[in-house]
This record gives C-alpha cells, structure tokens and sequence, in this order.
C-alpha cells in the first residue's frame, strides 16, 4: 500500500507541473495560459491590449490569470479526487 501511495504521489506531483488552463479576455486582448497554484505560464497581448490604458491592462490581465488559476486548481482538484478516490473511499469505511 505504501508503494502504492508514493506512486499515486509522484503522479499528482507529475499532473501539477503539466496541467494547464487557458483564459482569455472578453475583448480577446489578453490570453493567459496557467498552471494551478497560481503560476503563469504564458501571457499573450495582442495589438488591441496597447489601447487599454495601463490601469485597464492590469485589471484585465489580473482577471485573466484569475480565471486560469483557478480552472487549472479545477482540474487538477477533480484529477486528484479521481486518483485517490478508492483511497477515500477504504477510509470512510474504515471510520464507520
């Protein structure tokens, strides 16, 4: 079981440092691709984000690393229950 639990470690490790997410603005002015936990990995501005005024860039830019962040936590939330769950599952039974 031991063994087990490393590997099912090692996986959910694997599943953070590759999931990504993608956000982009209503405006299509930014793009933002994101893991979970808050790390960005890409910003794209295109020609239309150098109209905003930086004030604006910012907040959009905010709210779209928002957004991706927080799909990406998501996903791998949901990979995470699916891996464990037989996992859960025993403990449950094992507390009734």
């Amino acid at each position: 079981m031991q063994g087990d639990m490393h590997h099912r470690i090692a996986e959910v490790q694997r599943m953070a440092a590759e999931l990504t997410a993608e956000a982009v603005s209503p405006d299509g002015a930014v793009r933002v691709v994101a893991g979970p936990a808050g790390e960005v990995k890409q910003i794209d501005l295109r020609l239309s984000a150098f109209e905003l005024s930086g004030v604006e860039l910012g907040e959009v830019t905010a709210a779209a690393v928002k957004t991706a962040t927080s799909a990406a936590d998501r996903e791998l939330a949901a990979r995470v229950r699916g891996l464990m769950s037989d996992v859960f599952e025993a403990e449950r039974e094992a507390n009734r």
